[in-house]
């Protein structure tokens, strides 16, 4: 059956794992538990969950994450997150708490827990979405997104908004478009497009169809070759059976995906995108007296999704960490202390995806072969709205994350269209710039050799125009 129990020998376990993290992990601090036998969970001196992936400026990978307690106690006792970063996605460090409970105003007689959270970089900030769950004095729950903000990743998040204004429900995700518009999606599938502060929204909450009607939790959004993807956990059934647990009768605590044509939907149910935890892994540990992985027993899951140079990546979590450190893979583990793994997602022809492959292994190092930043002008130039300046042979490489521009003489708001091949060719990203200054975008698929086009609908003087995030600042040149 599933286990929500703290074996016993854990807390022999647990009491020196928080002597050996009483120094909290920070300032580039990489903490390892040398013991664990394989590559996934890529996180192995404490317990994460909700992972949720993003390419940063610094071109590193980071992720934020929700931290289960090591003395177990359940989702009550989630309390703070943490921040990790990779440049090859193998090795992470751990830059230690950016939020914790305590940083917010609990009311007394109230118990508040911090579930899976959102961090994206925007307008030269970072931004960090999580819910406020409540459980009130009279045992009624409450949940809503909340937001908070950091010059960078790896320092302390101050909470600038307790709650914004249209939100109840939990699991925010936040999705950037080709356009440069923000949208958030949280709750029972409710997605609305994020204001230009980032806090609050613009319009009325849409409810997202996804023509199927089996949604739990764990909403996720990105974008590739123009289709939108939408991920989340799917509703399941408990316990799952030691002696059946692939019963074709009972409903699977899985990743489903639907694809559409626009962040707000309607979508069209695709497919799985990650079976149960457990399902199909091989050279890993079994199970005694069965022929799967212990945590094939332990369901409960979350995805992000990550582009790094070429490549998708599937954030999620199980419970094989929980498994080693209690009894050496005796037995399941715990169902609320989890930890992040990572593997790659591969997709058909069509576009369909092709269910994540879980491995015990996890991925390969990346070696990123290019300069971190391009810059395809440095004097000032006049971009006139209707016409476009054009930057030819442009090397991309593996890809870019952000592209920024120097602006000045603005008298109206507009925007910039970064665009690849002709002045309508496929659309990398969009900057809009509302007055004097260096503005920032994030990129879609800014990869291989192109002809740049910089399509503005006003006129604007720019200057030091460049491509950045392509090599990891903290990996060296080759």
């Amino acid at each position: 059956m599933v286990s929500n129990r703290l074996n016993p020998r854990s807390f022999v376990l647990a009491s020196y794992l928080l002597t050996f993290l009483s120094c909290e992990p920070g300032g580039g601090q990489t903490l390892t538990d040398n013991s664990y036998p394989y590559g996934n969970p890529v996180i192995t001196h404490l317990y994460t969950a909700d992972a949720a992936p993003r390419v940063m400026p610094d071109g590193n990978v980071w992720m934020v994450t929700s931290v289960d307690s090591e003395l177990g106690g359940g989702y009550s006792t989630m309390h703070s997150y943490h921040t990790f970063s990779s440049a090859d996605m193998v090795n992470w460090t751990d830059h230690g708490e950016i939020l914790n409970l305590s940083d917010l105003d609990e009311p007394e007689g109230e118990d508040w827990a911090l579930w899976a959270p959102d961090m994206i970089y925007a307008k030269g900030s970072y931004y960090l979405y999580f819910p406020i769950r409540v459980i009130m004095p009279d045992k009624k729950v409450k949940s809503w997104i909340a937001v908070a903000q950091s010059d960078s990743p790896d320092k302390r998040f101050k909470v600038i908004s307790n709650r914004i204004e249209g939100t109840s429900g939990i699991d925010p995700a936040i999705f950037c478009d080709d356009d440069g518009r923000y949208y958030l999606y949280w709750g029972s599938r409710k997605v609305a497009r994020l204001n230009e502060d980032m806090i609050t929204l613009a319009e009325n909450p849409r409810f997202l169809e996804l023509g199927v009607n089996n949604f739990m939790e764990a909403s996720w959004m990105h974008k590739r070759k123009g289709i939108y993807y939408f991920n989340y956990h799917t509703r399941y059934d408990k316990p799952v059976s030691p002696d059946n647990p692939d019963d074709i009768n009972r409903e699977k605590s899985q990743l489903d995906y639907c694809t559409g044509d626009s962040p707000y939907g309607p979508m069209k149910y695709a497919g799985v995108l990650n079976y149960e935890l457990g399902v199909n892994i091989k050279n890993g540990p079994v199970y005694p007296g069965r022929e799967y992985v212990p945590w094939r027993l332990t369901q409960s899951n979350h995805g992000g999704v990550v582009e790094f140079h070429g490549q998708d990546y599937l954030f999620y979590h199980n419970s094989a960490l929980s498994s080693w450190r209690q009894d050496k893979f005796k037995e399941e583990g715990t169902w609320t202390q989890r930890s992040v793994c990572i593997d790659k997602i591969f997709y058909n022809d069509d576009g369909t995806i092709i269910p994540v492959r879980q491995t015990v292994e996890g991925v390969s190092e990346v070696r990123v072969t290019q300069p971190f930043e391009i810059n395809i002008k440095d004097e000032a130039g006049t971009l006139i709205a209707g016409k476009y300046i054009q930057f030819r042979n442009i090397d991309l490489g593996s890809g870019y994350y952000y592209f920024s521009l120097e602006a000045s003489g603005v008298s109206q708001a507009g925007k910039v269209e970064i665009r690849t091949d002709q002045p309508d060719g496929k659309l990398l990203g969009t900057v809009h710039i509302n007055g004097n200054g260096l503005v920032e975008c994030s990129l879609r698929e800014a990869q291989g050799k192109h002809d740049i086009y910089l399509v503005p609908d006003a006129g604007f003087t720019v200057s030091r125009v460049r491509f950045f995030a392509g090599l990891p600042l903290d990996q060296k040149s080759p």
